[in-house]
């Protein structure tokens, strides 16, 4: 976990020195390249070669580089680009705070607290869902937190661009795939659902009926999912789109 955490603070660090320049360097191979294919050109021209040989090269030209290739070119340069500013994986579904998991075991509100260390106020809403299940970013925002999050365990927090929500996934893979400052999109895969045990936090308190560690306070692996707007705790039901959801 400790090496995990060393190459991705190398790679952070890499990321962060580049991206000024990722941009630039791009734009400035795509004029060289340019201007090779014309001064190619122009040199047969300015030394007199047979028009045949110009218009051989011409049509190289035209064979070489089609609309498609060309559209299909620019469409990758912009997927890299994109990737290193913070574009991840997309989600199909952008409004549903867990990818294809629809199951929701506890509401908002009040209720009968299912292990020790829960709240009999329920701060959000519980979404069943396998170990490696999917999270999206449901709101274009910034990422704020990643971390340990005691009753929650590993936890992801985000603030919407607008500044008025806050949203946050519980009980999460310790294996994160965000940071913060990072800026993240609706839709976009921000992590995963992680295991009902952990190892290796310092004065975990929570514990199965075995005796081992578990991912904050849980019962089993599940996306607790929480909304502040303006910084007060609201039911995440009222912002998320409507669906059919199941109750379990």
């Amino acid at each position: 976990m400790l090496k995990n955490k060393v190459k991705k603070a190398v790679v952070s660090f890499a990321i962060m020195i580049l991206k000024p320049f990722i941009v630039p360097i791009i734009i400035i191979v795509i004029l060289l390249a340019i201007v090779c294919s014309v001064t190619d050109i122009l040199y047969i021209a300015f030394n007199h070669e047979e028009e045949s040989n110009i218009k051989e090269e011409l049509a190289y030209y035209d064979t070489e580089y089609k609309r498609d290739e060309a559209k299909s070119f620019f469409d990758s340069v912009w997927d890299f680009v994109e990737k290193i500013f913070g574009g991840g994986d997309m989600a199909k579904d952008a409004d549903w705070p867990v990818e294809g998991q629809y199951t929701i075991t506890s509401y908002f509100g009040k209720r009968d607290a299912p292990t020790a260390g829960a709240s009999t106020m329920h701060s959000g809403i519980d979404i069943a869902a396998t170990e490696g299940s999917k999270l999206v970013c449901i709101m274009d925002g910034e990422v704020t937190s990643v971390g340990w999050g005691g009753a929650g365990g590993y936890t992801i927090t985000i603030e919407s661009t607008d500044g008025v929500y806050k949203f946050s996934y519980c009980h999460c893979s310790p294996e994160f795939i965000v940071s913060v400052g990072q800026t993240v999109k609706k839709g976009e895969i921000i992590g995963k659902v992680g295991p009902k045990n952990v190892y290796g936090v310092t004065n975990n308190p929570y514990k199965d009926s075995n005796g081992n560690p578990t991912n904050g306070a849980t019962t089993g692996c599940h996306c607790h999912f929480t909304v502040r707007k303006n910084g007060e705790l609201i039911d995440p039901l009222e912002i998320l789109k409507e669906r059919e959801v199941l109750v379990a």
